[in-house]
Order: C-alpha cells, then sequence, then structure tokens
C-alpha cells in the first residue's frame, strides 16, 4: 500500500490510466455536470496537532501509519485531484483507519473549507454521550451524517444492536445521514436489522457503504445481490454508495462494471445512488478510477447520471442535518 500513491494532476493521471487493469479508454470523459464525491478520506502528517489512533487499520497500524506520513491526503491534494476530476464537493468522510473515534482534523478542514466539504463523523454508537456530541456536531460543526464500522466479538454490527438506539435516535430527531459499512457477506440477519433501523428511524436517511457489498461471482445472476438487498429496494430512506472500491474488487474478479452499474440502478434507481471515489483509501490513480465510474454509466440516461454523480448526494448530505 505505501508504495502506491494516489496520482494526480493531468500527466500523471494520464500516464495512470495505462496502469489500472482492463484500460481502454479512447477519451477522457467530461461530464456537462459537476461531481459529488460522497467518499473521500482526509488525513494529514501533522502528528504533533492530529495524533493517529491507527488500532483499527486494516492493514495494520505500521503501515497505516507510514502511508498517512508519506503521502498525506490533505484539502490540498484532495483538491487538486478533485479539480482535475471535475468534482465541486463532496463528503470528508472520517477515516477509522487513522483517527478512528477522533474527528478533529476533518471539523477543522471542513470549517476551512464549508463550500467544498460536508462532514461526515465516526463516534461510538453504544457511547452514552455520542446523541449528545452530535447535536453539538450537527449545531456548531454543521455534519451530515455520521458513519458506523466494525463488528463484535459474535461477529454481528454493535451499530444495529439495541444499545445504540440512544444514537439511532439523535441521528434520527437532527435528520442526519448514517452512513453503514460493511454489510451483507455471510452476518447473518445484517440487511433484515438494516431494513428494521429504517422504518424505525424515518427521518434518517441511511446510506449503505458499496451497496452492501454484493457478491457478483458468487451470485452472477442477480449480480451479487441477495434478497435481503432487494427487500430494501422499496424503503425510501435506504440509499446505496457506488465507489472505487467496488469497481476495483468488480476488476480482480475481471467483471465488467458497466453492467454491474445498470443492474444497481435497475434495482434501486439512480436517484437512490451516489458516487464515491474513495480517495485516501484505494490505490492507483485516482483520476483513472473517476474515468472507470463515469465510463460504467455511460448507458444510463442524462438524469440518471447527474442524479448518481450529483443529486442524490447533494439531496441527502445536509449540513447540520435536516431537522426533526
Amino acid at each position: 500500500m505505501i508504495n502506491r500513491r494516489t496520482f494526480i494532476g493531468s500527466s500523471v493521471a494520464a500516464a495512470g490510466l495505462a496502469a489500472l487493469p482492463g484500460s481502454a479508454f479512447a477519451h477522457v470523459i467530461k461530464p456537462s455536470y459537476s461531481l459529488w464525491d460522497a467518499h473521500g478520506h482526509f488525513y494529514t502528517n501533522d502528528v504533533d496537532r492530529y495524533p493517529f489512533n491507527s488500532q483499527t487499520a486494516r492493514y495494520g497500524p505500521e503501515i497505516m501509519v507510514a502511508k498517512a506520513m508519506r503521502f498525506p491526503q490533505t484539502p490540498r491534494e484532495v483538491f487538486e485531484f478533485w479539480d482535475e476530476s471535475g468534482i465541486a464537493k463532496g463528503a470528508g468522510v472520517q477515516y477509522s483507519s487513522t483517527y478512528r473515534f477522533d474527528n478533529s482534523y476533518l471539523l477543522d478542514i471542513s470549517a476551512d473549507h464549508p463550500d467544498r466539504i460536508v462532514p461526515v463523523v465516526i463516534l461510538d454508537p453504544h457511547a452514552a454521550d455520542t446523541p449528545d456530541k452530535l447535536a453539538t456536531m450537527a449545531r456548531d460543526n454543521k455534519i451530515a451524517g455520521v458513519r458506523f464500522t466494525g463488528t463484535d466479538r459474535e461477529g454481528f454490527f454493535p451499530f444495529l444492536t439495541d444499545a445504540a438506539a440512544g444514537t439511532w435516535e439523535a441521528a434520527n430527531d437532527l435528520g442526519l445521514v448514517v452512513v453503514l459499512m460493511p454489510i451483507g457477506g455471510d452476518t447473518p440477519g445484517a440487511m433484515a436489522a438494516v431494513a428494521e433501523h429504517a422504518v424505525r428511524y424515518p427521518n434518517a436517511n441511511i446510506l449503505l457503504d458499496h451497496i452492501g457489498f454484493p457478491r457478483p461471482a458468487d451470485l452472477p445472476e442477480t449480480w451479487g445481490l441477495t434478497p435481503q438487498h432487494f427487500a430494501l429496494a422499496d424503503i425510501p430512506n435506504v440509499y446505496y454508495k457506488y465507489t472505487t472500491l467496488l469497481i476495483e474488487q468488480l476488476h480482480a474478479q475481471n467483471i465488467d462494471e458497466k453492467p454491474f452499474l445498470e443492474a444497481m440502478v435497475q434495482a434501486f434507481g439512480a436517484d437512490k445512488l451516489c458516487w464515491g471515489s474513495d480517495v485516501g483509501n484505494t490505490p492507483g490513480s485516482m483520476f483513472g478510477w473517476v474515468q472507470y465510474a463515469l465510463a460504467s454509466a455511460q448507458g444510463l440516461s442524462a438524469q440518471q447520471q447527474e442524479d448518481l454523480f450529483w443529486n442524490t448526494a447533494e439531496r441527502i448530505h445536509v449540513p447540520g442535518g435536516r431537522g426533526s
């Protein structure tokens, strides 16, 4: 991971296209509309002001710290990529691998750039002070949402248990977007629990990272969607995030992302889908990954493309929350 930095800038980005798997772009796609990046990660190597807490890093804390120190993803780096790719604004999604529940860096940079960074924090769903923190952050820091990750000792998701009810009630009262990751896979009952929470807290828009991790290699006839995925389709406050990480996983399995995306739009509707770059996490040419996402949407209508790349994310990420 640490020797594969995010490529930014026109010449480097163009070179990066050829390095990506299956690259076959005849030209650079430049849509007529601006893009809204629903999945951007920021971190700095200024460890004196913002010390790392990388115990939850997927590849180990030492690797994550080395990556962050060598290739920080501050507004300077991310905005250069955003400007190159036509991204006008996006969600700053707290990166658990660097800071866990300490949202200080994200809140500081979003305050410095309120026109471009909409903060989505990570907090402990079971902590007694989380509801109050959400209310304070919505008022003072204009957060749009909160993200929950991780499993408990039994392999289930702690944010979908009764112990998290107070946090869900606060998010519902504030009208925040609740971003859930991961979901699906082999965890029994996870999708059903998401459906129950969506019905119980209708003022909280639930956004499933990476579309809840469908597995098209295992279920090719439905592009990886399980009956539990489909059961969520008619619930109005459940949304889905189409990300670079998903595209990378499809490439690893030699699966074409264009029919995959079209199947997701058919299942859920473009007005329930938003796109995220996963900058700061997925390695490789970020400009190239944006091109893959844009190319995969070429079979959609103009309205569907604008919903996917702007309208949905802009609608559900409301700074300060939508209110009760």
